[in-house]
């Protein structure tokens, strides 16, 4: 039975006056107060929502070892604004007999909003990040999840397969470096000046290239699987029971974006900005018991065999840059010796919207002054929390939100890459 529970409220704000004389011959003196009503569904406050599943005896079944894995949903909407307007106009004295009138108004209050909300619309949410793009980070984030069940410290199937590559590409360093030394030499012999120096920073940036790609592709996986090796083989074991193991995985999207404009109110015009953003946060949990051992510690796993084709594929690892091809090949593999209980995946939709004036000034100065100007602002912010179940099966092949190109190596290794291919065409 799902449950709805809220706390605070959404109101509107309270009515505001506009202060002055009338523009009337036959009234000069009398001073009025009038009330000026908001604007419907403008509102202030703060509220927050909760829907969650009851399950009965939940926390004895818990006890007893049970995975009880439930939706749940909340939201909080916080709506405020912040200072307040009070400025003067005041008209151009009319000739009624002396002496002259003139009509004065003082609004005070959150003038800006309530006039924004007047002509343009209610202030709303609007979404920044697109509903296809939420459900591609959704689907990314799950299918990420699932292929890392049981995925130990390192991938020894994949190292012992390509362990002559490896081997080879230790000792290629000291051959390039003499083929680098040789080449820089043979050209500074037969070119002079601004041919040169091209040459030669076109061989640096080759051997620059290819030391970085063997450092990162061949060096340094070696190091690790050598340093995961040391530290499994330490551990011990013998009689150790299946334990729950809980599999992660997260992504996020972040946007933001701001638009101006303006409104005409009586004399005056005023302009306003109105920035938003929008952040979207997922992660994904998966409950899985097997037993420990240093075959799963080193990734000797009935996955990563059957995965192995795609990890010998000629540039596979760029292709997995920028989509999640290697990760839906895992998710779908069947996991032998392990018991799965299912997973959840939550979101986090955080959206802001400020709307703000930028100027205020008079459009009609022939017949009025304008003292002061509009300052209030107006703050909505939202966050909404989801959880739902997904299934084993549910995994899709999607583009990558996020190619990790501000990141230094992914940046270096995509470098080095395109010098090569342009290198290997003569560019």
């Amino acid at each position: 039975m799902d449950r709805t529970r809220s706390i605070g409220s959404l109101t509107t704000q309270p009515t505001f006056w506009q202060f002055g004389y009338p523009l009337s011959c036959a009234n000069r003196v009398t001073y009025y107060a009038t009330p000026v009503s908001p604007v419907a569904n403008v509102y202030v406050g703060e509220r927050r929502t909760t829907v969650d599943r009851i399950t009965p005896e939940y926390w004895k079944r818990v006890k007893r070892g049970e995975i009880i894995l439930n939706p749940f949903y909340s939201s909080h909407d916080t709506r405020k604004t912040s200072g307040t307007s009070s400025y003067f106009i005041t008209s151009v004295g009319l000739a009624c007999g002396a002496p002259n009138i003139n009509s004065r108004y003082t609004p005070e209050g959150a003038q800006f909003i309530n006039a924004y909300a007047s002509i343009v619309a209610v202030p709303y949410y609007v979404s920044v990040v697109g509903d296809g793009d939420i459900t591609s980070l959704q689907d990314e984030v799950w299918t990420e999840c699932l292929s890392k069940i049981q995925a130990g410290s390192t991938n020894l199937v994949e190292s012992l397969a390509e362990l002559d590559k490896a081997f080879t590409m230790t000792r290629e360093p000291l051959v390039n470096v003499r083929s680098f030394i040789r080449k820089f030499r043979r050209t500074g012999k037969r070119k002079k000046g601004y041919e040169k120096v091209n040459a030669n920073s076109d061989a640096f940036i080759a051997f620059l290239s290819s030391e970085w790609l063997r450092f990162r592709y061949g060096i340094s996986p070696l190091l690790n699987d050598t340093k995961a090796v040391m530290k499994t083989l330490k551990k011990d074991y013998n009689g150790v029971k299946p334990v729950l193991v809980r599999t992660r995985a997260s992504g996020n999207i972040t946007r933001s974006s701001t638009s101006t404009n303006y409104l005409l109110t009586g004399p005056s015009r005023i302009d306003y900005g109105i920035a938003r953003s929008q952040q979207i946060s997922c992660r994904a949990v998966h409950f899985d018991r097997y037993k420990p051992s240093h075959f799963n510690d080193l990734g000797i796993t009935f996955q990563n065999v059957i995965g192995l084709p795609w990890e010998l594929t000629h540039y596979s690892f760029v292709v997995d840059w920028f989509a999640n091809v290697g990760e839906l090949i895992y998710a779908n593999i069947p996991r032998v010796g392990v018991d799965s209980y299912g997973g959840t995946l939550n979101t986090r939709n955080l959206e802001t919207a400020f709307f703000y004036p930028t100027a205020h000034t008079n459009t009609q100065p022939a017949n009025w002054t304008l003292t002061g100007g509009v300052s209030d602002s107006y703050l909505m912010t939202r966050e909404q929390n989801t959880r739902v179940l997904r299934g084993d099966n549910d995994t899709r092949l999607v583009i990558k939100s996020d190619f990790r190109f501000d990141r230094f190596n992914r940046a270096a290794d995509a470098m080095a890459l395109l010098s090569q291919a342009l290198h290997s065409i003569g560019f």
